[in-house]
């Protein structure tokens, strides 16, 4: 009976004490309040000062593009009639490139090197393997191509420049404005404009399309514009998430009641490179000239797209203006069109745009309005758009202080998000440049977003390794990760337990007590604000219990010790039986 009675007592104190473990911890979580966390803003982001990239050349520079691979590197594209690295004084095809990591720039190197006449209008994608894909105009006669301007091809590698290749083999006839992109798998596919007449073409000047595999072979080349009726302009293409391709072009034909003037059309070829989807066309609010467009993809699978346009809509006026749409694969539908360049009173045209890992979308173009700087030449103004809040940014004028004319921009995101754009000037001041046209460099950039910290769970928990996470921050290289023992909103003074370059982490405690953590996410241009703060409760081993598992485990330890004890009682009993038993004696 005792032993009954003393194993009820325990129960009752076990069934006291645990619910008012629960309702104190209760109490805390009510008493702690998570701190806000900032959605992306860019306003306290910077231009960095200007760079001269083209101090090799004394004469003029032209069309110029730019491209970012996965490591951050940069590579340039550029024209000049420049006589360097035995180039001749024909104009030829130039590349430069900017380490991420020695934050150094290469030496220029000669792409047009087999050409002996004018080489210009370079195009440039780098795939995910860093290999680098170039395409231009060529008017040289090589590998048999005629004296008429044709598109040839260069690939660099690891390994250094490949060979010169023919891409418009097909072509009898001029070869004109091209563009370039290369997929996942190492496959570079190039648009461009050709008079020949050839597959379905009438004479008139049409859009081709053709790729060339990892293994070096080119596809044959097929016809875009095969329901145009006359000339079509100024391709672009792209690839969507399924890598199916995307080309953009401008043309007067009268598709689709689109009218005798300019307009853009879109044209998705699948990525079995077979089936070639309906015609779409893109300016259909435009009532005048609407021309070079230009593609880009958010990592959502979004479309978008920017070109120039006279028409009259949202108040644009009769001069060119930047318009902007984009389109949902998903739903097969596209947004309506925006005016980007609402505050200019000039002629807006020579329009580019990227998306970052966000799907924050960057414009850029080149525009005559006099913004009372330096000059009254062109200049280059740009734009970027948050998609969480479909919001415009302020206009920026990256060429405010110079005082003659800025001319065909390009730009380019990286995985960071800072944006690195180019332009050409003929501002003689500017960097000792000279009086010639020069490339030009500026890059977007600033402190890293506001991490997010994920609760901690379990919580409470037992001694041992707290599991940690946090939001990705696409402008963060590394992650500070700060504990402390009290509530703290700064980390000034403060020591970080850790840095990584990951969103997680795992912090060993090895005392009880109450802990406070906060991440700061870090790149080369700063620190972010301190991420929300939560904490977690550490105690003893039975914290990670529930209820019904404690007492469980309480039951089997008295059940046992009960057993025990039994048994002991039951053993003694015996003994003591077994030695009082009277002996047995002789009658």
């Amino acid at each position: 009976m005792k032993v009954k009675r003393n194993a009820s007592i325990f129960m009752v104190m076990l069934l006291m004490i645990i619910p008012i473990s629960s309702i104190t911890n209760s109490m805390v979580y009510e008493d702690i309040t998570e701190q806000s966390v900032n959605d992306k803003d860019l306003s306290s982001w910077w231009w960095e000062p200007l760079e001269l990239l083209s101090a090799e050349f004394d004469t003029n520079n032209y069309f110029s593009r730019i491209a970012v691979d996965n490591s951050n590197n940069i590579h340039i594209v550029t024209s000049s009639d420049e006589d360097i690295l035995s180039a001749g004084l024909d104009r030829d095809v130039f590349y430069k490139k900017f380490d991420y990591v020695t934050k150094s720039w290469s030496e220029l190197e000669l792409v047009s090197s087999d050409g002996s006449s004018y080489s210009e209008n370079p195009d440039i994608a780098v795939d995910s393997t860093g290999t680098v894909h170039v395409v231009w105009l060529e008017s040289a006669d090589i590998l048999g191509s005629g004296t008429d301007r044709d598109i040839c091809y260069r690939e660099k590698t690891s390994s250094g420049w490949g060979s010169t290749e023919l891409v418009s083999i097909e072509s009898d006839s001029t070869s004109t404005y091209l563009a370039i992109v290369a997929d996942s798998n190492g496959v570079a596919h190039v648009v461009w404009e050709d008079f020949a007449d050839y597959t379905l073409a009438d004479g008139d000047q049409d859009i081709f399309y053709k790729h060339r595999s990892a293994a070096g072979i080119w596809s044959a080349a097929r016809i875009v514009t095969d329901l145009s009726t006359q000339s079509a302009f100024s391709p672009d293409i792209q690839l969507d998430s399924q890598e199916n391709v995307i080309i953009a072009w401008n043309d007067p034909s009268n598709i689709l009641g689109s009218g005798v003037d300019q307009d853009v059309f879109y044209r998705q070829l699948d990525n079995d490179f077979i089936t070639w989807s309906p015609l779409k066309l893109i300016s259909s609010e435009s009532a005048a000239t609407s021309s070079s467009p230009c593609l880009s993809k958010g990592v959502d699978g979004m479309i978008h797209i920017v070109w120039y346009d006279y028409s009259d809509y949202e108040g644009a006026g009769t001069d060119a203006d930047i318009f902007y749409k984009s389109y949902d694969p998903k739903l097969d539908s596209w947004s309506i069109s925006e005016v980007v360049s609402t505050e200019s009173t000039g002629t807006a045209f020579r329009t580019y745009i990227d998306v970052d890992g966000t799907n924050s979308v960057y414009v850029i173009w080149e525009d005559t309005t006099d913004v009372g700087g330096g000059g009254t030449g062109n200049n280059i103004l740009f734009k970027h758009l948050d998609l969480n809040t479909h919001t415009w940014s302020s206009l920026a004028i990256l060429t405010y202080d110079n005082t003659v004319s800025s001319f065909t921009p390009s730009l380019a995101v990286d995985s960071l998000g800072h944006v690195h754009t180019i332009f050409m000037d003929s501002d003689t001041s500017l960097l000792g440049s000279g009086a010639d046209y020069d490339l030009f460099y500026k890059k977007f950039v600033g402190t890293p977003m506001q991490p997010v910290l994920d609760k901690i769970n379990p919580n409470p928990a037992s001694m041992g390794n707290i599991p940690l996470s946090w939001s990705s921050v696409q402008d963060a290289t590394n992650y500070s990760i700060f504990r402390e023992t009290s509530q703290f909103y700064s980390i000034a003074g403060l020591t970080a337990i850790s840095t990584t370059n990951t969103t997680s982490f795992s912090d060993a405690v090895s005392s009880t007590g109450y802990y406070y953590y906060a991440v700061v996410a870090t790149n080369e241009y700063g620190e972010s604000l301190v991420s929300n703060i939560e904490f977690v409760e550490v105690t003893g081993i039975f914290a990670s219990f529930e209820l019904g598992e404690l007492l469980i485990f309480a039951g089997i330890v008295l059940g046992m010790q009960l057993i025990f004890f039994l048994l002991t009682i039951t053993l003694i009993n015996s003994k003591i039986q077994s030695t009082a038993k009277p002996k047995k004696g002789k009658k």
